[in-house]
Order: structure tokens, then sequence, then C-alpha cells
């Protein structure tokens, strides 16, 4: 006969929004999607996107084909702000607008504000886009990837110490350059044109207090028509977050952020040529504050100081072998802010956020 055995577990808690959430809700016109939704959703040539997804959204619409980017209610592309990580990302597309340098694989949850922008965020005209990665799985080895008709991917995520440190690197890959390589005439055997991208996060829980997450971003097209055209564009983006919790009403957030959007334009070659990059750099800080003051008052609290460092022009012009150099000096800008912001529950009916 067998001796029982008992065991106490915990709790189970069981966490979701309400049905009735979206319209009792102090954030107007925000729309959140996990990736599994996003998942779910029609997709250009089986391969799921993060951009095209949220142009099934009401309000959001997309610029075109062969353009970059998206509209929402009527504003232009350079009136969003495009986060991921926290980092900003000026240039969102892959293949001119046919795909997004998300990679879905690397995607935790996307968060669309398309009115009613948060303090925190500073500001835009039109919407914030905001986009968190994973962090990697804590508790075992695992990987996933595809082979699809434009490009192929893999993702790998695991633990490094179990349940404190992990990490997850994703990379794709186009290769159209490759499968067209035997049809091309001997004028275009230089030619190319694909992208790739790799998404990188690591998180370390130093105690129940601190953690701290570190993430990275690198990705790049390329266009190549012989050696008379060259054109390419490309993101990098790093995150260092500091999570700290001072007790049950205070956390903190202290972000260190970089953000590298640069691209080329080349025509000719030897005796006729011309060329031109521009590059646009971001460093930031951005400590932020959380107090949960009672049950009726959550007050965020906090500054930013972003440093620009923009090269507008590093062009040069050949004519009949003789060089003339037509760049522009660089610019600079510091933009500063502090913002407070209180969401305060007066009573059953009635909230307000300020």
């Amino acid at each position: 006969e067998m001796s029982p055995e008992q065991e106490e577990l915990d709790e189970v808690v069981v966490t979701a929004e309400k049905a009735d959430a979206n319209i009792k809700s102090t954030e107007m016109s925000v729309e959140k999607l996990d990736i599994r939704t996003i998942e779910k959703m029609p997709a250009l040539l089986g391969e799921v996107d993060v951009i095209r997804s949220i142009q099934l959204l009401p309000g959001v619409s997309t610029v075109g084909e062969g353009a970059s980017g998206f509209n929402v209610r009527g504003g232009s592309v350079d009136q969003n702000l495009i986060l991921m990580d926290e980092a900003p990302v000026y240039n969102s597309s892959h293949l001119f607008g046919f795909f997004s340098v998300f990679n879905p694989d690397a995607v935790k949850d996307v968060k669309l504000i398309k009115g009613g922008i948060p303090a925190q965020y500073g500001g835009r005209l039109s919407s914030v886009l905001d986009i968190r990665n994973k962090e990697g799985n804590l508790k075992e080895f695992a990987a996933n990837g595809g082979v699809g008709l434009v490009f192929s991917r893999l993702t790998v995520e695991a633990p490094i110490v179990k349940d404190k440190s992990s990490f997850i690197i994703a990379g794709r890959r186009s290769y159209a350059d490759i499968l067209a390589r035997p049809f091309l005439n001997d004028d275009l055997s230089g030619s190319q044109f694909y992208f790739y991208d790799l998404s990188t996060k690591f998180n370390y829980k130093i105690n129940d207090n601190n953690r701290i997450f570190l993430s990275g971003y690198f990705g790049r097209d390329v266009f190549a028509a012989g050696e008379d055209f060259r054109f390419n564009w490309g993101n990098a983006t790093g995150t260092l977050r500091w999570n700290h919790l001072f007790n049950d009403k205070l956390f903190f957030n202290l972000s260190l952020i970089y953000s590298d959007y640069d691209y080329e334009l080349g025509f000719g070659n030897g005796a006729d040529a011309f060329d031109w990059s521009s590059r646009l750099f971001n460093y930031s800080v951005k400590p932020e504050f959380t107090w949960f003051a009672n049950s009726n008052n959550t007050v965020t609290f906090g500054a930013q100081t972003i440093l620009f460092d923009f090269e507008p022009a590093n062009a040069s012009g050949t004519s009949e072998g003789i060089t003339t150099d037509i760049s522009l000096d660089n610019k600079y800008g510091l933009e500063s802010a502090v913002y407070v912001a209180n969401e305060q529950k007066l009573n059953s009916r009635i909230a307000l956020k300020y």
C-alpha cells in the first residue's frame, strides 16, 4: 500500500484585462497586440510582419507599395515615433516597404498609441509605435526558424543561468540575389539586392529588486545594379536598461539608448562618379520613476536628454577624373525634457490622466 504524501502549492493567480477595459481606461486610442495575435493576421508571401499587421487596425493606412512606413489618421510618416526597446528607429522598412525591420520571432508585444500620447514618450503629431522584444527563455534551450519565399530566419534562446539570466538571438536574410545570379548578364554580374537583420537581447536578474536588460538591433538593405548604381541603408540600435524596485510603491527605470541610421547613394565609377552618404546618431539618457501613491493615484515622473549628431552629406562628385568635395558640416542638437503625469481615480465612474 502506498503511503500518502502531501505538498502545499503556491496559489494560482490569473490576470487579464476586462472586456470593457478599452472604453473604461484613461488611455485613449491605444491598440495592444501580442505576437500570437499578429501571427494570426494575413501575411504577405506567408511572412508575418509587424507593420503590415498594424495597418489592419482602425485609423492606420499604408503609404503605398514600394514606400516605407505607415500613416495614422491622415498624418505623414515622419509624424510617427517608432521605438524598439525604447530606441528610435528612423527607417522601419526592408525591401522598399514590403517588409518591416522587426523580426516577428523576436517581438514580444506591440503597442500603438494614436491619441493622448503619454508624457514619457515626448511628442509626435500622429502616433507612437512601442515595440518590445522578447527577453529569452529562462528555463530551457529553444530554437526555431523557417525557410520562406523571400528570406530565411533563425532564432535561438536559452538560459545562461537558469531562472536568473537568459538571451535571445534572432536573424534573417533574404536571398533574391543568390537565386537571380545565374540569370544575370555580364553587365549586371555584380548586382546585389538583399537585406539582413539581427536582433538580440540579454537579461540578468540580480535579485528580487534589481534587473538589467541589454538589447540591440542591426539591419541593412543593399541594392546595386552592376557598377553604375548602388544604394543601401541601415539601422543600428542599442538599449541598456536597469529596473530597480525601491519598495512596494516606488519603481525606477534607467535607460541608456543609442540609435544610428545611415544611407548611401552612388552612381558611376572611375572617371565619372557620384557618391553620397548621410547619417543620424542619437544618444539618450532616460531616468523614470513610477510612484503608486495610493489606490487612487499613480504618478509617473522623470527626465530625458537626447544628443543628436547629424551628418547631412559626405558627398563627392568626379567628372573626367577631377573630384570635387561637396560635403556639408556636421550638425548637432541637444534636446532635454522633464515630465510628470498622474493617473487619478476620482470615483467609480470618473478617472483623470493629466
